[in-house]
């Protein structure tokens, strides 16, 4: 067991994340929602880690893999209004479709509980189809918000916000980012409190009813409770000043402080004033004004768009300050910063050299990118949409008078090439969506794509629509039984077989539906030409596990029956009398094959350390290049796991 959270004091190395959950634990938080999203879908893993380690903690914690992130907001609310300390991960992009809740869990307030949403933000689109600055519902929703720099901030802040939560009957969000939420750093133990087993909701109607009057009286008691918070902050210790005598200042949170600091003693700026923001909404006016008043300059370092730059702008025009704000002009707003970047920028506005070691610094790492080939994202080998993409490329002559309509799972990477099987990208179940306009004014062909917990999430909507008008759209579901593409966290429901994605399109009103197998792929391409040759709405549900978490299964079941002293198959595939066609290796695109030379000749070759044995390549092959042989014919069979 990870003694990182079962021990009561000393000092453990953790990530932000894991310092995040930590302090919930010694703060005493007994309910979690998330749907999982990167950067914080190792919290929710943490969490069920420690549920399966340490039993005795689900007599109080509960974590739920949520089915989207408007639904986890509103358990998170549910349970803090039993009294309970409510937590509610998600990445930035979740927070869109969390605001519609979050809109009015705001105006009610957590208590007599405490409620905290972390929001993992994602400058330079990591891992994300966006990098919006999320900020902006700080100042729309009224959630104070901190934005931690180190993980003992990370442990620190969650503590005080769910403590401010309930004293002040709001709902505080903690604002981390792909960065501050891995990274690394030292982390003080304190002990651990249980949470609430179970709380009790007690009717006050006007509280958790948001409707005229209530809505109008709950706003106002909203922006109450925010002017008497920013009153204390001064006195919460989250905001410091690092002295110094320069007439320009800086004022700075989260990841860019600790560039902010690099780059001033890689400038050998040390006299310049800093203020770093550990609140970052609402801002205490007179802690701002004090700070700007004896300053000509003060330079705003933030990433994303202008945030900050224009809360303090309007605090200096209020307070007449006469103080130059400089942020926007120097700094761009896209992108995740660095120390390089910053300590660039600062260059030109203290108008200093860079210095050699800077210089060599910078050399240094771009020097890596002459080294470091350039690849493209690619699929798994053995991967069942990777096999579906073939299917779809084969069955329309790659894609002539075809518009594919993408969406979020693994398959965002079908756009790169080879496969260049993805004209568009929204969000969860966007593709639905754009395809229903789309196929209404155009006489091309329409495919869609969606992944099962996509589905869940946001999809039955769109295709109750495109079931309604009978839109002319193949769609694809792919059903895997895993969020793959954030960590492999279960599709709820699904392989415990309690819910049915076949008999919920049946039940929308779905007339022209296959299931199939996108490893035997000839019969997947004649469904998808049958589906052509019919008008209006198509869904082929393709069924066939995660390669990866398939191929682990199958190991897994291997090594048991091998330990019971059990031989069991092994099936191996080989390529002799290659005709260098290039169907597995640019259409299939299987990561697996490779082109190498033999007796002078060029060839393809599989690499049995990265072949999970899908077959696929063998199916596919045209010439019969591709051989299958099965070791120990006569022995147990262990197939991939079955749906």
């Amino acid at each position: 067991m990870d003694r990182r959270f079962i021990d009561e004091e000393g000092k453990v190395l953790m990530l932000g994340n894991e310092a995040i959950i930590r302090g919930c634990l010694e703060v005493g938080v007994s309910f979690v929602s998330q749907y999982p999203g990167t950067p914080t879908s190792d919290i929710g893993e943490t969490f069920q880690k420690l549920l399966r380690e340490q039993p005795e903690l689900q007599n109080y914690l509960v974590h739920h893999w949520g089915i989207n992130e408007a639904v986890a907001s509103s358990e998170c609310a549910g349970a803090a209004w039993t009294g309970c300390k409510s937590l509610n991960p998600m990445k930035h992009v979740g927070l869109n479709v969390a605001s519609d809740p979050l809109s009015v869990i705001a105006l009610n307030g957590p208590n007599p509980g405490a409620m905290v949403i972390l929001v993992g933000s994602d400058p330079g689109s990591l891992g994300s189809h966006q990098e919006q600055n999320e900020r902006f519902y700080t100042w729309m929703f009224h959630f104070p918000c901190f934005e931690p720099h180190t993980p003992q901030d990370c442990k620190d802040y969650i503590k005080l916000a769910f403590k401010l939560s309930e004293q002040y009957d709001t709902v505080f969000e903690i604002r981390t980012s792909t960065r501050s939420a891995h990274s690394r750093g030292f982390v003080n133990l304190e002990p651990i409190i249980k949470g609430k087993k179970k709380g009790e909701f007690i009717r006050n109607i006007p509280k958790y009813n948001s409707l005229p009057p209530h809505a109008i009286n709950n706003h106002i008691r909203l922006y109450e409770r925010i002017e008497k918070l920013r009153e204390i902050i001064p006195k919460l210790g989250v905001n410091k000043v690092i002295e110094g005598n320069n007439k320009i200042g800086i004022i700075t949170s989260g990841m860019p402080y600790g560039y902010t600091l690099e780059a001033l003693d890689q400038l050998g700026l040390n006299d310049v004033p800093i203020l770093k923001l550990g609140l970052i909404y609402p801002l205490n006016y007179n802690e701002i004004s004090d700070f700007l008043k004896d300053l000509d300059k003060v330079i705003i370092i933030e990433e994303l768009e202008p945030f900050l730059e224009v809360k303090i702008s309007e605090i200096a025009h209020k307070k007449a300050i006469n103080v130059e704000i400089i942020g926007e002009k120097y700094f761009p707003k896209s992108n995740e910063f660095s120390t390089g970047l910053v300590a660039s920028c600062l260059a030109k506005i203290f108008k200093k050299e860079p210095s050699n070691q800077m210089i060599k610094a910078i050399d240094y790492f771009n020097s890596y990118k002459n080294i470091i080939p350039s690849r493209f994202p690619s699929f798994c080998a053995g991967c069942p949409e990777r096999a579906t993409l073939y299917t779809i490329l084969k069955a329309t002559n790659q894609l002539e008078n075809t518009v594919v309509c993408g969406d979020i799972g693994c398959f965002v990477m079908s756009f790169f090439p080879p496969q260049q099987c993805s004209d568009l990208v929204i969000c969860m179940s966007g593709g639905l969506s754009a395809a229903i306009g789309m196929s209404t004014k155009t006489d091309q062909k329409v495919i869609a794509y969606m992944g099962d917990s996509t589905f869940l999430h946001t999809g039955m909507s769109p295709l109750a629509e495109a079931a309604s008008y009978d839109s002319n759209i193949l769609l694809f579901i792919f059903e895997n039984s895993w969020t793959a593409m954030t960590g492999h966290q279960p599709v709820l429901g699904l392989i415990e077989k309690r819910i049915s994605i076949e008999k919920i399109c049946k039940a929308i009103g779905v007339q022209w539906l296959r299931v199939e197998d996108s490893y035997n792929p000839k019969k997947l391409i004649s469904s998808i030409e049958k589906a052509f040759e019919t008008k209006g709405l198509k869904v082929i549900i393709v069924k066939r596990e995660c390669a990866l978490q398939a191929h682990r299964w199958r190991m897994k079941q291997r090594r048991e029956l091998n330990n019971q002293g059990k031989r069991t198959q092994e099936v191996m595939y080989h390529i002799t009398g290659c005709q260098m066609c290039y169907e597995c290796a640019r259409i299939l695109s299987c990561p697996a094959i490779r082109k190498i030379e033999k007796d002078g000749y060029e060839t393809m070759q599989i690499d049995d350390d990265r072949c999970v044995k899908c077959g696929v390549c063998y199916e596919v092959c045209p010439n019969g290049a591709i051989h299958k042989s099965i070791i120990n014919a006569l022995d147990e069979e262990v197939p991939f796991r079955e749906l």
